[in-house]
């Protein structure tokens, strides 16, 4: 790109020199005479740097100083006149001046200030250009991950958040079902901000009708809307919204056309994976199932222990995501008595000591099946852990108390209280109250003491919730 100056003088003799100069140091510039035709110049055209002189035919330089700030903070002025008083210079400066320069001038000292500036603002585009740069990749980073779409729209939002700095960051996605494109995250400045959530295809359709940017400018700010491509489709957009003393340039519009691209591919590949997982995660589910229907006796065992672990879950008041965690991971916990032979899983009798030492490898065979998956680290860590005790008895590594993670530390609690209220061919079940007594019994021992006291409160306000549970 051309660097580009703006000289704002109303003196012939000074205009002459100055061309003079920039021409025969081939610099591209443009002059005006008049503080109102600066304002329009630059409203309309990208200028590097501005020569402004301060006495001006029509309004004070000042004036059109503060007009610049408004228009472009960027732009660097140098400030030219004839009046270099001490409060004139401390006054540009405050505003927003980045040089002084008193007529008559030293041409070499002109063109070394010109030369320093317009050397700065090359610069600052080519570290723009570099952050840009560093975000398609940092971007990508996170496609080639296979992240799931959360992941994918809070890398996209913080990207953009931390170049620009906008005052609102909307990603919308389109929704085939109901034909329209739905808010699915957001970022605010101001809290109380507001901002559509479902705009109708029509809409859109109307935006981007010959183009993939839509700008919209108001009396103080401009909205951005930049159209999101998939594969073969428009799979989205995003909207953002910027404060007019920031205005957007050519290069960032740019920008956000070639970001778009990869925010594209991302969240193709994320709904995608997110498809492809959660047929998986049905698939492994009927694996339980029919690991379970092998044996009366541990049939519905999951589901137990899903409902017992959420019981604890829901009145620790976790968040819906840590939730999300504790049901799945309850739901997969056994998984790796797959890889157990039916002979040792299903003996009715006592295990002898080599058959239990095998069945104590069913919480790493359960991590190997899950890692195919991209499950969240909690997740895989409490279906390893459930079986690892507060006194450090437990398998298959020996941890003890604050090394076990919290949800295997509840899965542990629900496991136990549901095996020993359910038939076992080596035993009967135990009532409610003998139950009760066993995690009592164990509570700070093999069990996290505080919580044992929970789930006994829990499940003491209980009548009956699950069918084969004792009295």
């Amino acid at each position: 790109m051309e660097e580009k100056i703006l000289i704002v003088e109303d003196n012939k003799e000074i205009i002459d020199l100055l061309i003079e100069i920039l021409t025969s140091k081939k610099f591209s510039f443009d002059y005006v005479s008049s503080g109102i035709s600066a304002i329009e110049k630059i409203k309309k055209e990208n200028y590097n740097l501005i020569i402004l002189d301060l006495q001006l035919p029509d309004i004070e330089g000042f004036k059109v100083l503060e007009e610049i700030k408004k228009l472009n903070e960027n732009i660097s002025v140098i400030i030219l006149t004839g009046f270099g008083t001490t409060d004139n210079i401390v006054k540009a400066i405050k505003m927003g001046a980045d040089d002084f320069i008193e007529k008559p001038f030293d041409i070499k000292d002109f063109l070394e200030k010109i030369y320093k500036y317009i050397k700065l603002k090359s610069l600052e585009r080519e570290l723009t250009k570099f952050k840009m740069i560093e975000s398609i990749l940092q971007l990508n980073r996170t496609i080639i991950t296979l992240s799931d779409l959360e992941t994918i729209l809070t890398t996209i939002i913080n990207i953009l958040d931390n170049m620009f700095t906008p005052e609102r960051i909307g990603i919308y996605i389109f929704d085939t079902k109901n034909n329209n494109y739905v808010l699915k995250k957001y970022k605010f400045k101001n809290v109380l901000q507001k901002i559509k959530v479902i705009y109708k295809n029509y809409e859109i359709e109307r935006f981007f009708k010959d183009k993939n940017v839509y700008v919209n400018k108001f009396d103080n700010s401009t909205d951005l809307k930049i159209i999101i491509k998939g594969k073969e489709k428009i799979i989205g957009f995003l909207d953002i919204e910027f404060k007019n003393e920031k205005p957007i340039k050519e290069e960032e519009i740019k920008f956000f056309e070639s970001f778009s691209l990869q925010i594209g591919i991302g969240i193709e590949n994320a709904i995608l994976f997110e498809m492809v997982q959660n047929s998986y995660v049905n698939t492994i589910g009927s694996l339980v199932k029919s690991l379970e229907a092998k044996d009366k006796y541990t049939k519905g065992h999951s589901e137990e222990v899903a409902y017992y672990a959420l019981l604890i879950g829901e009145k620790l008041k976790l968040r819906d995501e840590e939730i999300e965690i504790l049901k799945n991971s309850s739901y997969l916990h056994d998984l790796g008595k797959l890889g157990i032979r039916d002979n040792i899983l299903l003996k009715p009798g006592k295990l002898t000591e080599e058959e239990f030492e095998i069945i104590k490898q069913h919480p790493l065979i359960t991590l190997k099946i899950l890692e195919p998956l991209n499950l969240r680290k909690e997740e895989k860590e409490a279906c390893l852990y459930h079986h690892e005790r507060i006194d450090g008895s437990g398998y298959p590594y020996g941890l003890k108390d604050e090394k076990i993670p919290l949800y295997a530390k509840i899965i542990a609690i629900a496991d136990a209280y549901s095996a020993m209220t359910s038939e076992r061919p080596y035993r009967k079940k135990l009532s409610k109250r003998e139950a009760i007594e066993e995690l009592k019994k164990y509570a700070g021992i093999w069990f996290d003491k505080e919580l044992v006291e929970f789930f006994i409160n829990l499940i003491e306000q209980q009548k009956e919730v699950i069918g084969n549970e004792g009295n």
